[in-house]
């Protein structure tokens, strides 16, 4: 299972970079979690929009799921050289393989998840704490997470490793059960140190304490604020956390 970083800021991007979104590859299956500001552009930088059949959003923050109003094109029309324009979601090829986009989100709150189906090419299926999915390769459980709206944690099994993701979450129980024993953790790191547990989100140290507490093999920060010391961060994670600590980079791809 390789995970490409797409973009790592929040609530919005630095220049040349972009929010939450993460490109997991296994095989020749392909699944987006988040598709913030700009994650489409990045997203081309891995893999054709075309390829792309399942993106499983967080909560329904525009710094997390915002690029869905673009990516709908993609998933309604195949523009690229030879294909005539032809509509995706009557392609005879891709019917053969039973694909369109589906995302995966939350149905809190309504107004926002009735945005995102598009046409017959994307769809929406609601998700919560409950949920467990298979898609390919690819074994999803959640976690219901502390923020002001609706957000879910996400663990993903493939090939005998295991990757937890925080999503937007204050330090809880919830979220280290979630990735207890995992292979990496990808942890939101959006607040500066002594300002914690604030709209649900936490510091670099609380990640590197939600780190120790579920016992990971790694762990990978992310969600930063965009003029964030991301060295910093780092090396107050490392404080607390026992295992490797590193930077997630944009454009840098991470085997787990």
């Amino acid at each position: 299972m390789r995970l490409s970083i797409l973009g790592r800021y929040s609530p919005f991007p630095r220049a040349g970079s972009a929010c939450p979104g993460y490109l997991l590859r296994s095989g020749e299956e392909n699944l987006l979690l988040e598709c913030g500001s700009g994650v489409v552009s990045r997203l081309s930088e891995f893999i054709s929009p075309y390829e792309l059949d399942h993106v499983v959003i967080s909560h329904l923050h525009g710094d997390h799921c915002s690029d869905l109003a673009v990516l709908k094109y993609a998933a309604n029309y195949d523009v690229s050289p030879g294909a005539r324009a032809t509509r995706r979601a009557t392609d005879p090829a891709r019917e053969e393989r039973g694909r369109g986009i589906t995302v995966y989100a939350p149905g809190e709150p309504a107004d926002e998840f009735a945005r995102i189906p598009h046409k017959d090419a994307m769809r929406a299926e609601a998700i919560d704490e409950s949920t467990s999915l298979q898609i390919g390769p690819f074994h999803l459980t959640f976690a219901k997470t502390e923020h002001p709206i609706p957000c879910v944690a996400v663990r993903v099994k493939c090939e005998g490793k295991t990757l937890a993701y925080t999503a937007d979450t204050a330090l809880c129980d919830s979220v280290i059960d979630l990735a207890r024993g995992a292979d990496l953790l990808l942890a939101e790191a959006s607040l500066p140190e002594g300002c914690s547990s604030f709209g649900g989100h936490m510091t670099a140290s609380e990640a590197g304490e939600m780190a120790l507490g579920a016992d990971v093999g790694g762990l990978l920060l992310t969600h930063f604020w965009p003029e964030a010391d991301v060295e910093a961060a780092k090396h107050a994670a490392s404080s607390r956390a026992h295992c490797p600590v590193d930077i997630a980079i944009e454009g840098r791809s991470y085997d787990i």
